[in-house]
């Protein structure tokens, strides 16, 4: 009897009976809740992923209305600043002036150059911003190689591509602040030319020539203006790209003289105007660069008058456009002294610069000579 219990004790307490109770008792709870857990973790991972997929979302969208704001900023700074140099050609005295304006002149074949040539700045902007986008992709890679091999890829050649890049990025800005460079923010006032008298009922040499000068002086400016303008954006580009180099590169490097000039040459490109006004003031007192001339003893006081005026106003009026060239090629000469090349020198850049604008003054310069000397009374004076 006793024995009989015994092995039923043993029967109950065995192995396999402990097995089946912790089956029944842990196991099945114990599985159910995994299976609770797996679906909490499964909610859990698809919030994240929700979470993590709406961020994402915002900050594309977040950058994508940054980069439209941006551009929407370039194309309207671009729009206005190109407006403003080819506006005058609209205008009805704008091209071929008074003689035979829109009749097929030479006046009107430089603006039609000029029209035709509306796009280019927009065009050098396009590859500023392509140039940018290239610059940040390898300003990456290069911080990828200096965080593999700090020793090879030092992490100067990463920065630079990021400072260069968002500097093409931001190209009107930095045109602007080469522009503020030179004129300190400050427009100056403009002066007036023209042309005193008429020799429109002569049919001689001269009458030609005030009839060219006449036709061709406000086109031929006005494209000495344009052509500052894409210049002073392509140095902008230049002086940008110059950033990637190294201080081993002497003139040429980031902070040599010859990068430093090259902004400091756009600048004067974007503001001829309000540079050679500021010459005027400084030489002769104001701003008004004169070529009206006024015969101070008439010689018959009507057509003889109108004749001789109007060829001493053209030779004028010629001769500040000599005077333009000649100031603008002074400072490329002066950034050619700052890159040290042996044929530009100091006195040839002053030469220019000084020698132009006092060919674009020669009307007020005259009328300095002649008060000096005392002929105010029987020449020419200008006006």
């Amino acid at each position: 009897m006793n024995m009989k219990k015994i092995k039923i004790k043993r029967s109950i307490f065995s192995g396999s009976f402990f097995a089946a109770f912790f089956s029944l008792t842990v196991l099945t709870p114990s599985m159910a809740h995994a299976a609770s857990m797996s679906s909490w973790a499964s909610s859990l991972i698809a919030a994240a992923s929700s979470a993590v997929t709406s961020v994402i979302g915002a900050v594309v969208s977040s950058v994508s209305a940054a980069v439209a704001a941006l551009l929407g900023t370039i194309s309207g700074f671009l729009t206005t600043a190109v407006s403003s140099i080819i506006s005058w050609v609209s205008s009805a005295t704008g091209c071929g002036s008074a003689v035979s304006a829109g009749t097929g002149t030479v006046g009107d074949v430089i603006c039609n150059v000029i029209l035709a040539s509306n796009d280019l700045p927009g065009l050098i902007s396009g590859l500023a911003y392509l140039m940018g986008m290239v610059m940040a992709v390898s300003a990456l890679v290069k911080l990828k190689d200096h965080v593999e091999n700090p020793n090879q890829t030092p992490i100067s050649a990463s920065l630079k591509r990021f400072v260069a890049g968002g500097a093409l990025f931001m190209l009107p800005m930095v045109t602007e602040a080469s522009e503020t460079l030179i004129s300190g923010g400050v427009t100056v006032a403009s002066a007036d030319h023209g042309v005193s008298g008429s020799a429109a009922a002569s049919y001689g040499l001269d009458a030609m020539m005030v009839a060219l000068i006449v036709d061709i002086y406000g086109p031929v400016s006005h494209l000495l203006g344009g052509f500052g303008y894409l210049a002073g954006l392509f140095l902008t580009v230049v002086g940008i790209s110059r950033l990637l180099k190294t201080s081993q590169d002497g003139p040429s490097g980031p902070s040599g003289v010859g990068t430093i000039m090259t902004f400091v040459l756009a600048g004067v490109l974007f503001t001829l105007d309000d540079l050679m006004t500021a010459f005027t003031g400084s030489m002769f007192g104001d701003n008004d660069i004169t070529t009206y001339a006024i015969l101070s003893t008439p010689i018959d006081g009507g057509a003889i008058d109108d004749h001789v005026l109007a060829i001493i106003s053209s030779i004028l009026l010629f001769m500040m456009l000599v005077g333009w060239i000649s100031f603008i090629r002074g400072f490329f000469i002066l950034r050619d002294v700052a890159e040290g090349k042996g044929q530009a020198s100091m006195m040839a850049a002053i030469t220019h610069i000084f020698g132009g604008a006092l060919a674009v003054n020669l009307g007020p310069l005259m009328n300095a000579v002649q008060t000096t000397f005392g002929l105010t009374s029987v020449g020419v004076l200008f006006t």
